[in-house]
């Protein structure tokens, strides 16, 4: 069994390269930054990799969710919120809890439709 990631393993080879990696990717994405600054982009990153303490299932939300972005011109802002949703459901039934998601808005609108079938769709091309 492989040892947790810790908050001080982000700080040494290799996730700190791994975090520097993912973050200039980002970067490099595009998308309108709306205020996030460079330390926000490494803050999400270290979020994400010590919540799913897996540095490929890590590259691969993030890469999943940048091709979303791209796809939809959605802005940095918008990629940080996926990205923390993401963190907040790894290890949960993605398809249960986005129905629970969406069956818990008083009145289910165009844009909570919008956000449920983005994220249901999100990995469609990449699992």
């Amino acid at each position: 069994m492989n040892r947790r990631i810790t908050l001080a393993d982000l700080d040494s080879s290799p996730h700190k390269e791994l975090i520097q990696s993912l973050v200039l990717e980002w970067i490099h994405a595009e998308r309108l930054a709306q205020g996030l600054t460079y330390e926000d982009y490494v803050t999400d990153i270290r979020i994400l990799l010590l919540t799913t303490q897996n540095p490929d299932r890590t590259r691969a939300i993030l890469h999943s969710v940048l091709d979303q972005a791209k796809a939809l011109d959605k802005t940095s802002a918008w990629v940080e919120q996926e990205l923390k949703f993401e963190g907040m459901i790894h290890g949960a039934d993605r398809a249960d809890f986005l129905r629970l998601d969406l069956s818990q808005a008083s009145e289910v609108e165009d844009t909570a439709l919008d956000s449920y079938n983005e994220r249901i769709s999100r990995f469609l091309h990449h699992d």
